[in-house]
């Protein structure tokens, strides 16, 4: 295809200066200015950019569906902050969640609030045998001697019971 141009002088001084400069005729620079503005867009970009930046909005989706300020489409932080009454709310983009300082896990948030059974158990247990150790030791300086039940059997409380208690906490 063969195109006509008009192009004005001093634009066609600059062309033919820079044409020298680069060593080319006027007609392979306007090819390689052509072939450069409409297959820019084709480049091939490298694997380990494009394997990142999936990464990261992977990461960036996630985060916004595990944050407690967020409802998984908008954050309420955000939205707190542009309160105004002509604004709506806008939705969340996966990058700025990657990078928020406000972030707070839902999760760990749940799991702090969940006490741990076994860990009470274990402290009652420890708290019931030292009140009896310090009556035991202090029980006659108080005038006050009780019987030790252990499982349903009168006996003394040994270094054994306790060093037992003690490994399974």
């Amino acid at each position: 295809m063969r195109i006509g141009i008009d192009i004005p002088p001093d634009v066609e001084r600059a062309l033919m200066r820079k044409c020298e400069e680069l060593g080319v005729s006027p007609s392979e620079f306007v090819n390689q200015l052509l072939e450069w503005y409409f297959f820019k867009r084709k480049r091939e970009i490298p694997k380990e950019i494009v394997e990142f930046v999936n990464f990261a909005r992977k990461k960036g989706i996630e985060k916004a569906k595990k944050c407690r300020y967020s409802d998984g489409k908008y954050c309420a932080l955000e939205t707190y902050m542009r309160l105004d009454l002509d604004s709506e709310p806008q939705a969340i983009h996966p990058y700025e969640c990657l990078f928020c300082v406000y972030y707070s896990d839902r999760n760990i948030e749940e799991k702090r609030k969940k006490p741990d059974m076994k860990d009470a158990e274990r402290a009652y247990m420890l708290a019931k045998l030292s009140a009896k150790i310090l009556v035991k030791e202090l029980g006659d300086q108080l005038g006050y001697r009780p019987k030790m039940k252990v499982e349903n059997e009168e006996r003394e409380i040994g270094k054994d019971d306790i060093r037992k208690l003690v490994e399974d906490w």
